[in-house]
């Protein structure tokens, strides 16, 4: 029987040329290293991330998908089960999971990207494995396990806790945070820059670029355009007020934008573009063309944090 022993936390990396050292010392070689992409989804009321769970979709090297529910699943047992239960799709699949997950009320929260390596050794019936993820935007964060076929957990343990003091020498503090959160603070703060966010401007031009008039109805719904109503109001719920800019000279045409939200019980707030300057910018987020982080994450971001 395998017995497997792994570090209840991830250390943060302050010095990867020390760990380097140490690995090299203790016989560590290079085993393999992925570029794995990490898009969580979860319910608009964060109901999932309140138990500490969501629904993960997990890219590895852009060429296979893994569907998975990310969390801890009740059990009358003492000790947390892992519910590991995955869905393998092509990339192919992308596009049609994300509008099903959409169908049924997830919402896009954050994107992690993570570059995996990994460092083994052997040492008699032993094996020692050393992960390091180096998180875009974050920084680098180590892990490590010890596992063996020996069913003496007590001895397991002993090897475990002599290599776990002398390992955390060449680390800086633990964090208790999974990814997804940690990531999501950081772009929290990085929105917020220190200040009191009062307003969200977002862009419209988006919608009225791809969409014709007869498709406005469906945009407007639609939970991955710009135009997110449900978002819209729970931001305006946290006293945050949201008003759609635009740079368009069709003028009719966002009449009929307006008219067809007014009828759905959305009263939108326009702002031509050129009517910015009279904000105070410090409290405002303004959602220009968002090339990496669409108006659906960063409401979900602000909200769940």
């Amino acid at each position: 029987m395998e017995t497997v022993r792994k570090s209840k936390n991830k250390y943060i990396c302050n010095d990867r040329e020390k760990l380097k050292s140490f690995m090299k010392e203790e016989g560590f070689i290079f085993k393999d290293s992925s570029l794995q992409k990490y898009e969580y989804f979860i319910d608009l009321n964060g109901e999932l991330l309140q138990r500490d769970s969501c629904i993960r979709l997990r890219k590895i090297k852009d060429k296979n998908i893994i569907l998975s529910f990310d969390g801890y699943v009740d059990s009358e047992s003492k000790i947390d089960i892992l519910d590991s239960q995955c869905v393998f799709c092509n990339t192919l699949e992308y596009d049609n999971i994300v509008n099903f997950l959409g169908d049924i009320g997830y919402y896009k929260y954050v994107c992690v990207k993570v570059l995996k390596e990994t460092y083994i050794k052997k040492e008699k019936e032993f094996y020692y494995s050393i992960g390091v993820d180096t998180v875009e935007d974050i920084g680098e964060f180590i892990d490590y396990k010890i596992y063996t076929e020996s069913d003496n957990i007590s001895k397991v343990e002993d090897i475990f806790n002599s290599f776990k003091d002398h390992l955390e020498e060449s680390l800086g503090e633990s964090i208790d945070l999974k990814y997804r959160d940690y990531f999501s603070k950081y772009m929290y703060n990085k929105f917020f820059k220190g200040e009191n966010l009062k307003k969200i401007l977002v862009e419209l031009d988006k919608i009225i670029y791809l969409s014709s008039i007869n498709d406005l109805d469906r945009c407007i719904r639609d939970k991955y355009t710009i135009l997110n109503l449900e978002l819209i109001e729970k931001l305006e719920q946290k006293n945050i007020d949201v008003s759609i800019i635009y740079n368009n000279k069709d003028e009719n045409l966002i009449e009929n934008i307006k008219e067809k939200l007014r009828k759905i019980g959305f009263n939108p707030k326009f702002m031509n573009i050129k009517d910015i300057k009279e904000i105070a910018i410090k409290e405002t987020l303004i959602i220009e063309k968002q090339k990496k982080y669409s108006f659906g994450e960063i409401a979900m971001i602000i909200l769940n944090n």
